[in-house]
């Protein structure tokens, strides 16, 4: 018949089982990732976190993307100040992944060198330091996604640490293989 449209019945897809918190848990830990200490001045003085959920998110007007557990004590003051920092650690800055992963903020700030930039704290010898102002929020599942404008930057030379397995690690270029060295050619 023309004109006249049908449908097939699909069958339900089938239901699957819950992924296992600690499988998905394990998983994720084990991926390589950029790790941060995301800091800002709060009324009681600097805070800062450890930050493995950091991504570019554009060019124009730069910006990045950054994923903070809700309710924390170092995003109430981010988003109070509007502003924060994002420090990209350096290879010889692994201590401060723990450091800026427990304790009080006083006992994370205590011996790190530091300095103010635009109203912020930022981390001496980061292989990158941007400055933002925080541009959206959004909340989904039990995190806040924070999209902050970049203000300011500078990046050292160097390859920065990033986070496998829960631990820092360096990071260094693989050779390429013959057959990928042809493939360039």
């Amino acid at each position: 018949m023309l004109g006249v449209e049908t449908t097939t019945a699909q069958a339900a897809p089938p239901v699957e089982a819950a992924v296992d918190e600690a499988l998905f848990r394990a998983a994720m830990t084990g991926l390589a990732k950029c790790v941060a200490v995301t800091t800002a001045l709060g009324p009681n003085g600097p805070v800062g976190c450890t930050t493995t959920s950091l991504m570019s998110l554009s060019v124009a007007p730069p910006s990045v993307l950054l994923a903070f557990g809700a309710g924390g004590r170092t995003l109430d003051d981010l988003l109070g100040a509007g502003r924060f920092a994002v420090n990209v650690l350096s290879h010889t800055q692994g201590p401060l992944v723990r450091r800026f992963a427990t304790g009080t903020a006083a006992q994370r700030f205590e011996g790190t060198p530091h300095a103010v930039l635009r109203g912020v704290p930022v981390l001496r010898d980061a292989a990158v330091v941007m400055t933002c102002d925080v541009a959206e929020t959004f909340s989904a599942v039990d995190h806040v996604l924070v999209v902050g404008t970049v203000r300011h930057l500078t990046a050292a030379p160097g390859a920065p640490l990033v986070l496998v397995t829960g631990e820092p690690h360096i990071t260094t270029p693989v050779p390429p293989t013959p057959a990928a060295a042809d493939n360039l050619r």
